[in-house]
Formats: structure tokens, sequence, C-alpha cells
């Protein structure tokens, strides 16, 4: 994947008669007509292997979607199903992994993006623990001394 270039994305055919949207790969600049790519062309039943991609959330920079030229900025199966009149697809995508040859279309990397947190969580968590303790203290020190200012006998 080097230069300019198309994310490809097709509906896929689940077992159970749903429809997903599926990226396809990468082609570069002049091969985004599909009668350029007619190797890559799939028929009859395929097991495939991919990883779930939720629809991305627009941005102040990403410009508008154009369906009228097939251009997309952003992940969106629907959007993109209804432009298409694919009909009813899953409201998330799959990104497949490289092992299915599907001609020109060089697939994306497949990877799991999950954040490990645990380390601000971590300190968060004791950041407000200690200020409680010491937000105590204070309130402790001040029932003390206002114990200490009473005059005996009252």
């Amino acid at each position: 994947m080097s230069g300019s270039g198309y994310w490809v994305f097709a509906p896929a055919r689940l077992a159970g008669g749903g429809l997903i949207v599926v990226d396809r790969g990468f082609v570069p600049e002049g091969r985004q007509d599909k009668a350029t790519r007619a190797a890559g062309e799939v028929a009859g039943v395929i097991d495939m292997v991919g990883v779930m991609r939720w629809p991305e959330s627009p941005g102040w920079f990403i410009p508008q979607a154009d369906p009228g030229h097939n251009l997309w900025f952003l992940r969106d199966p629907r959007a993109i199903a209804q432009a298409k009149n694919w009909g009813e697809v899953a409201p998330s995508s799959s990104t497949r992994k490289p092992a299915a040859p599907w001609g020109l279309a060089a697939p994306g990397p497949a990877q799991v993006d999950l954040p490990d947190d645990h380390l601000q969580y971590a300190m968060t968590w004791f950041g407000l623990a200690t200020v409680l303790a010491v937000c105590f203290a204070f309130w402790l020190r001040s029932r003390w001394r206002r114990g200490r200012a009473r005059p005996s006998g009252s």
C-alpha cells in the first residue's frame, strides 16, 4: 500500500442471511472501477476471518461523504449501504485478515486495538483516595481544635 488510492468496501451475506460490509482492501489510484479488478471477484461460499469495526465518528476536519462520486471518508456501513441500495446491513463492518487472496485489493491491518489505560485508572483512583484522606485529616484536625478551644465547664 503506497501512494494514493481507495479502500474497497463490499457487502457480504452471512450464513444466517444478514448482510455485513467487508473491507476488501486497498486499490491504487486508477483501479477503483470494479471492471479493472475482475480477478478479485469472489463467487460462492467462502470462509472469512476478520476484525469487527464500529462506525467511525465524524470530526471537524473530516470532509463530508460524496455518495455521487462513491467517496467516503469514514467507515459508515449503513450510509454506504443506503447509497448503494444494498439493503439493511449490520452497523459494524469487518476488516478481513490477509489470508484471503482476492486479487488486486491488498487488505489493511486486521489488528485489535484495545487501549491499555490501567495505569491511568490506577493513578486517578489513588489520587482521589489521597485527596479524600487529606480532606478527612483536615476535617479531623478542625474537630479536634474545636474540642480543645471550648472552655471547660460548658
